[in-house]
């Protein structure tokens, strides 16, 4: 009998994996701590609400714990975001009887997780990377100050740093940001110390989104290379620090050998999407980040012949690996909601980017949400939440024609009014 698998949160990875298992025949549980989520209503996974990993670690576990008992057998356990990793490793020796993780071990991880940490490795390793600074206080980021280069990037030296609690709100909703000078730097530093007060500084690469690279690929348990692909983003919501929206399948196959190198001497297996970004003054390909586990566009993978996710189960499982046949394609993946959110503010504005987000979607497409063979996710997705999202821009929008129409009538009523009175007291409009 086939292990079960088990899919952390049911959005865009998570929906992923349960179409590429479920449509391998395999049994799917997919875990969701919000209701509404168009994952939830895949036709290829039974949806399980339990807390979320974020907030709630000792109920999730109870949760587990409970569910592997009635699962009977040791599942496979898939995380989709970086909460879900930093979860599994600190319950990893409670968790294992019943559940196999697809999660490196620790030290690879922490390596991983941390951007300072992979930093260190790759200048060891001489792979290619841009300079970055550790700041952990004030006094250390004036010290550091005079060999900070600008514009550079502030981002956390561990992403789940600032999506914890109401870190997120505090941080401005960013992935990222670029600073221009120290004087910014220092400002944006006493926000963002709230939330947390290890920041990194890296060097900014120069180019935009479709300069991004990914070298995705899957390590057996001695690290040695199974299987991998390319994709290049061509469109991120938000620009230059936000998520794919466009993302197409690539042929870079130089990136292979640094990402092997660094892997292999973490000795790192399981999944990893290792990103860089093309710096054209330098002539080279910089190593900007490693993501240890599945991530938003994994799907590209299956379209080109290399499913990591059937591969990465497969192994984990103890069963015979699926062949791989790589085939270089040029499929594109949308995120159809973060796609149709651009599209219609664009449109708003009148900005020239709405053509040329669309000529950027032409081709063969696969979707983040919506499939021909699992229609109800996207019917969900537009029905909760595409909607209701049009309805509130709507408003806005109307609350903000309104706002300017009432002021433009006021002005030239208040200034007559201004006038009249000057009039009145004898004095000239000069």
């Amino acid at each position: 009998m086939r292990p079960t698998a088990v899919v952390m949160n049911m959005f865009y990875t998570g929906l992923g994996i349960a179409r590429s298992l479920g449509e391998a025949g395999i049994s799917v549980i997919g875990l969701t701590a919000q209701l509404g989520v168009y994952g939830n209503f895949t036709r290829y996974a039974k949806i399980v609400h339990v807390p979320d990993s974020r907030n709630e670690s000792e109920a999730l576990l109870a949760h587990l714990m409970n569910l592997g008992e009635e699962i009977g057998h040791r599942s496979v356990i898939f995380p989709t975001r970086d909460d879900d990793l930093v979860f599994l490793d600190r319950y990893r020796e409670v968790l294992e009887p019943l559940f196999v993780l697809a999660v490196p071990e620790r030290a690879a991880l922490e390596v991983c997780l941390s951007k300072w940490e992979t930093y260190l490795w790759a200048k060891r390793l001489e792979v290619a990377t841009p300079r970055c600074w550790l700041v952990e206080t004030e006094q250390e980021l004036l010290r550091i100050a005079p060999d900070v280069a600008y514009p550079c990037v502030a981002k956390p030296v561990a992403s789940h740093h600032w999506r914890q609690g109401s870190n997120w709100e505090l941080v401005g909703g960013r992935k990222a940001f670029s600073v221009s000078s120290l004087q910014e730097l220092l400002a944006e530093y006493g926000m963002i110390a709230r939330a947390h007060q290890k920041v990194l500084l890296q060097e900014m690469v120069p180019g935009g989104d479709d300069c991004l690279v990914i070298t995705a690929c899957y390590l057996d348990r001695n690290s040695n290379w199974v299987a991998g692909f390319n994709a290049q983003k061509l469109v991120q919501s938000p620009e230059t620090f936000g998520t794919g929206c466009i993302v197409q399948s690539a042929n870079r196959p130089e990136l292979f050998e640094p990402t092997l190198r660094l892997l292999r001497e973490m000795r790192f297996s399981g999944i990893a999407e290792v990103e860089y970004k093309w710096d054209s003054q330098k002539g080279a390909y910089q190593l900007i980040e490693i993501n240890p586990r599945a991530w938003d566009q994994h799907t590209l993978g299956a379209a080109g012949g290399v499913d990591l996710i059937h591969l990465a189960y497969c192994d984990y499982a103890g069963l015979p690996l699926p062949a791989c046949v790589r085939n270089v394609s040029t499929n594109k993946w949308i995120a159809e909601d973060a796609f149709l959110m651009n599209a219609i503010s664009y449109l708003w504005r009148r900005d020239p980017k709405f053509g040329a987000l669309f000529r950027m979607a032409r081709g063969k497409r696969i979707y983040a949400i919506w499939s021909a063979k699992d229609p109800l996710p996207f019917l969900a997705y537009f029905a909760l939440h595409l909607v209701p999202e049009l309805v509130r821009s709507s408003i806005r929008l109307l609350r903000s024609a309104l706002t300017r129409t009432v002021r433009g009538h006021r002005k030239p009523h208040d200034e007559s009014n201004v006038y009249r009175g000057k009039l009145e007291k004898g004095t000239s409009h000069d």
